[in-house]
């Protein structure tokens, strides 16, 4: 404490522990040892917490991007991992699961796209996207960039790109590392300076080829 009793400060002072996250100084009390493994409620949200964490993770930089106007004074992934554990995972302890038709990647005020769908493509290692075309609809404009997303859970890996525009009507996402895996998709839309983005749709499940 470099500046009186009424400073911020950083580490351990008796039971509270003091720190900084970006630029915002906060304390929280310093945490106590268990005596033991826990109650059943608490494990089964251990984990759930494991299973949402590990899929947020995966595409932590996508999440950052997908959700900056959401994310205030946490992260994108951080942002994410809350609406996963409170919308998304389903099933009984120990067998939960994601449902990933209710898994957001974006949300913003951007256009959202019209009968998006995903299919194996025509080539080794790729997914077509496609979609009508809703340029002009709203506060839709033909120059925004696709953007296409696919999670392979076998792998616990995701790729995903900003690809061709809204007046396309379809793009490709190169996967090639998930040929022959089981892929989760998604897609949304960034507008052409980046400053809007849509609510992402899920694309359903596809088999890369």
């Amino acid at each position: 404490m470099n500046n009186g009793i009424l400073d911020e400060f950083s580490g351990t002072i008796g039971k509270v522990v003091g720190s900084n996250w970006k630029g915002v100084a906060y304390m929280r009390a310093k945490p106590k040892k268990r005596s033991n493994a826990g109650t059943e409620s608490q494990l089964e949200q251990q984990a759930r917490f494991a299973l949402a964490s590990k899929f947020a993770q995966s595409m932590s930089q996508l999440l950052t991007l997908g959700f900056r106007d959401q994310a205030i004074n946490m992260t994108g992934t951080n942002y994410a991992l809350s609406q996963i554990l409170n919308e998304a995972i389903t099933g009984t302890s120990p067998d939960f699961q994601i449902d990933y038709s209710k898994v957001a990647v974006s949300r913003g005020k951007l256009q959202r796209a019209k009968t998006p769908a995903a299919t194996a493509g025509s080539k080794a290692g790729i997914i077509q996207f496609t979609w009508a075309d809703n340029s002009a609809r709203q506060n839709a404009k033909s120059t925004d960039q696709s953007l296409l997303v696919a999670y392979c859970p076998e792998l616990n890996e995701t790729e995903y790109i900003i690809g061709t525009t809204r007046s396309a009507g379809s793009g490709l996402l190169d996967v090639e590392d998930f040929s022959g895996k089981k892929v989760q998709t998604w897609m949304s839309f960034l507008s052409a300076n980046t400053k809007l983005i849509a609510n992402s749709a899920y694309t359903g499940e596809v088999t890369v080829p």
